[in-house]
């Protein structure tokens, strides 16, 4: 459904993120939204790193030079290895927040579980549900 409409987070996953951003007093137009990659690999399968690495040089780096941001939040273990350039084990290090320098920008980087996740388990939602009070803790301790 992305690839088509081409707009992240659009199906039943991005609603979810919606509900999310709630709990941190915002909407999906307060903030900025995109993907590590920018098309979904075949099977809806986790990308290659050619792939990423591909997304990554051509879009995602220009995206983060343009807009400088203060806060990322990486939502899954694609996109956290990806910024953080490491191997990431989301389920250990999710709801931390890291000093991230990505494209030459320094920025905080929250590593939380991707809202998809939630579809498949209660266990996951509260998760997500628990990183986001925590990150509208640390929204107002940055503003």
């Amino acid at each position: 459904m992305e690839d088509l409409r081409g707009v992240p987070f659009c199906g039943a996953a991005g609603k979810f993120l919606d509900e999310l951003l709630m709990i941190v007093g915002l909407l999906r137009k307060d903030v900025y939204v995109t993907n590590i990659v920018k098309c979904r690999p075949p099977g809806n399968r986790v990308p290659f790193d050619d792939e990423i690495d591909a997304c990554a040089s051509n879009y995602l780096e220009k995206q983060i030079t343009i807009i400088k941001p203060k806060l990322v939040v990486a939502l899954g273990r694609t996109s956290a290895r990806a910024l953080l350039g490491r191997e990431v084990t989301i389920s250990r290090e999710h709801g931390t927040l890291f000093d991230c320098t990505y494209a030459g920008v320094k920025f905080k980087l929250f590593l939380t579980y991707h809202p998809a996740a939630a579809l498949y388990g209660a266990e996951a939602k509260q998760r997500l549900q628990a990183d986001f009070k925590k990150l509208r803790q640390i929204i107002k301790s940055m503003t």
